[in-house]
């Protein structure tokens, strides 16, 4: 089931204020592309900015949209597991297709604590959980000795994974790997990787797919030259706080604010012209890789 190129969709706001229409527009508008999911309250969605009852904004106007026509992973994180856990039995009532699941943030546990926080996790829902590893954000790691012994756990099915040396650490055991990094995508597919959760695939997700499937089918020079022609635009996607590049960049082409909410300040005028370069790179790609993409 986690498998593809999963979208963590952005939260636009207006004058403070989630703006509901164009979340809804959005979501609307990816259902059509070739994205396998969605991930809402999720890092690019600023949902660590948002109070609850902006959360719930947030599921209600993407449930009305998406109904079951694509999953739906729900983003989950803190540093107090009771917080965590109450956040879980909040939105276990959601049709979602499971929780995303950072590390406890700031407090810094050693690995028999980070393993203890996902099995209480593990222990209060029956729906699916991801492991999300995310150690420049949380403060800790979730080792790959530890996620050994949390796939023990039926409903752990899958990590999101941030750190590029885990790929390999991850290979052979009974979980999904999915890239968490975007600009290690490729590396991420090599060890068999199942896909990505990647805010870029706002962007080109079109192109993501095509990189892994030509992967899949051994055409490795091949997504290896359309995936170093995409890398300065990922990177480039990232140069600022995210999401206000991705934010500035969707603004082109959907009626949408770039405004994100502060601390994480709107992308620079000198950053909003890089990107404006930067889109028509990626229209640039597409015909140059159009064979790949049919």
């Amino acid at each position: 089931m986690f498998s593809g190129i999963w979208l963590p969709i952005v939260t636009p706001l207006r004058n403070g204020e989630v703006d509901i229409d164009a979340l809804q527009r959005l979501a609307d508008y990816y259902l059509h592309t070739q994205i396998s999911g969605f991930v809402a309250l999720s890092t690019t969605g600023e949902a660590a900015l948002l109070d609850q009852a902006e959360r719930l904004t947030v599921l209600h106007a993407l449930t009305d949209v998406i109904g079951s026509r694509l999953p739906m992973l729900i983003g989950v994180g803190g540093s107090s597991t009771r917080d965590v856990l109450h956040e879980i039995h909040r939105y276990d009532r959601w049709d979602c297709a499971g929780y995303l699941l950072s590390a406890p943030s700031y407090v810094c546990p050693n690995q028999a604590g980070v393993q203890w926080h996902f099995e209480q996790a593990a222990l209060a829902t029956e729906r699916p959980i991801v492991l999300y590893n995310v150690p420049h954000r949380t403060g800790v790691t979730i080792e790959p000795d530890t996620v050994a012994r949390l796939v023990e756990y039926d409903n752990i099915v899958a990590i999101k994974e941030c750190v590029k040396e885990n790929f390999a650490k991850l290979r052979g055991l009974r979980v999904n790997v999915l890239c968490g990094t975007d600009e290690t995508f490729d590396e991420c597919l090599s060890h068999g990787g199942t896909g990505g959760i990647l805010a870029s695939a706002h962007v080109c997700a079109d192109l993501l797919v095509t990189i892994q499937a030509l992967i899949r089918t051994e055409c490795d020079l091949d997504a290896r030259n359309l995936f170093a022609s995409l890398l300065p635009v990922l990177r480039l996607l990232f140069s600022a706080p995210n999401p206000s590049a991705i934010k500035a960049l969707l603004a082109f082409d959907h009626s949408l604010s770039d405004e994100t909410r502060m601390p994480i300040t709107r992308a620079s005028a000198q950053l909003v012209e890089r990107l404006s370069t930067a889109r028509d790179r990626l229209q640039d790609l597409r015909a140059e890789f159009a064979g790949a993409m049919s």
